[in-house]
């Protein structure tokens, strides 16, 4: 398998995933420890704290009215053995199938047993939001 056949397998996975509210398996996704930049200073989450995030997240996205996500893996590489990075693109969408929100994340994994997201640079994400945020 290729390279960048094994990134896409494993964000359609996590967008899978997703769209199952399977808490579960995200947090599987993520190392014990998740490391978040953000506009407005970092932050890291254990895997007790970040199972609690992706709950409120999902809870979130359903009240925003999502009812399907789709995410398209826009490039990726290998930085290092095992080390890579991965830009995707993600569409939020209704009932109806119209876009809700769309957004681009950059994420950086890491090969132990498993590709596993170690940080995520949600910017993209975070101003797609913009001030529904208030009410994650």
């Amino acid at each position: 398998m290729s390279f960048h056949d094994d990134m896409s397998g494993f964000f359609k996975s996590y967008v899978e995933a997703f769209a199952r509210g399977d808490v579960d398996v995200l947090c599987a996704l993520w190392e014990p420890v998740g490391l978040f930049p953000t506009p407005g200073g970092n932050f890291a989450m254990d895997a007790q704290s970040f199972r609690g995030h992706l709950v409120r997240l999902v809870d979130f996205c359903r009240r925003q009215g999502i009812a399907r996500p789709e995410g398209k893996l826009l490039n990726a590489s290998e930085l290092f053995p095992n080390v890579a990075q991965a830009r995707m693109a993600y569409r939020m969408l209704g009932e109806d199938g119209d876009p809700i929100a769309s957004s681009e994340d950059v994420y950086i994994l890491r090969h132990m047993d498993r590709w596993q997201v170690t940080l995520a640079i949600a910017d993209g994400e975070m101003a797609a939001w913009g001030p529904r945020l208030s009410e994650f």
